[in-house]
């Protein structure tokens, strides 16, 4: 008899355990790694980074605020531009496929995106920074995964008709 009421004990216990629940959670992510373009005459590969604070609305959804840099290479026809920054601020939704220790995810982003340069005239003598760049609209799709405070990510970025980069990042996350 005790050993029966201590196996029903123990099934109601577990019944009732439950996961870390993440629903009206905060978390941030501080992220860096390497931008690759895809489009855009001369642009060159370089490095970005991002800060990214989430709040999750259910245990596998998290909207964000993602705010990112890139520094990418560029060399223009006209003078010799050492590189492009482009900045981001974009509205994200992640989904979360599971919650083990391995915790998968993918996600969409739109935003306002841009770009301005730092140029040397011909002679070499005068480095240039451009003013404020045209704002335009851009999408973001990502996929990756968190492994405990470790977050691996990759991103495409659509920027306008005539731009867009890929970006592969490691981050840390701030729970």
């Amino acid at each position: 008899m005790k050993k029966f009421f201590f196996l029903a004990l123990l099934c109601c216990c577990a019944l009732w355990a439950q996961a870390q629940k993440f629903e009206g959670t905060v978390k941030a992510d501080i992220n860096g790694g390497y931008a690759i373009p895809t489009e855009g005459f001369g642009v060159k590969s370089g490095v970005m980074f991002a800060v990214e604070p989430h709040y999750y609305i259910t245990d596998n959804f998290a909207v964000g605020l993602r705010l990112e840099g890139a520094f990418l290479g560029y060399q223009a026809q006209s003078n010799d531009e050492l590189f492009s920054f482009f900045g981001s601020t974009i509205l994200t939704g992640d989904f979360y496929l599971s919650k083990s220790t391995v915790n998968p995810f993918i996600g969409l982003g739109a935003g306002l995106y841009t770009r301005h340069y730092i140029y040397e005239d011909y002679s070499g003598d005068s480095i240039y920074t451009s003013g404020y760049g045209a704002i335009k609209l851009g999408f973001m799709g990502r996929a990756g995964f968190e492994i405990g405070h470790i977050r691996l990510t990759g991103s495409y970025n659509v920027v306008a008709a005539n731009f867009s980069y890929a970006a592969f990042t490691i981050g840390y996350v701030i729970k």
